[in-house]
């Protein structure tokens, strides 16, 4: 069974999340609400792939995935933020994220089913996705 880190700093988002990789059948090794937070249950649960949104307290995704990276470098990243903004999304990129993927995932809708699971199909083959 695959692993998945849920990082965001909304309860909703993240419970939304376990509830929609539980139905994919992922399982879900740990939940953060912040960068912070992020990085001590990456370092616990080494999962295969972490979900990470962009905009958190503490420390923003950006700052959080240079940290995980330095200590996992073959860490699977993908972020999962509203924010639409290229040049962020590139520096993710650049920093060693895998994939960017839009929110919201909404849980029953299939092209955002689809879109999670190529997501994190794509981060274990280790191929940018956007």
């Amino acid at each position: 069974m695959i692993n998945v880190l849920v990082v965001d700093d909304s309860k909703f988002v993240v419970h939304a999340m376990e509830s929609i990789l539980q139905d994919l059948q992922y399982h879900v090794a740990g939940v953060a609400y912040d960068g912070l937070q992020a990085i001590e249950k990456h370092m616990d649960c080494a999962p295969d792939v972490t979900l990470l949104d962009i905009t958190m307290p503490n420390m923003d995704g950006l700052e959080c995935l240079c940290k995980i990276m330095e200590s996992s470098p073959d860490a699977r990243v993908v972020m999962l933020s509203a924010v639409q903004d290229q040049d962020t999304i590139a520096k993710c990129l650049e920093s060693g994220a895998v994939g960017f993927l839009q929110k919201p995932i909404r849980k029953g809708n299939t092209d955002d089913l689809n879109r999670l699971c190529a997501a994190i199909s794509r981060a274990l083959e280790g191929a940018k996705i956007r």
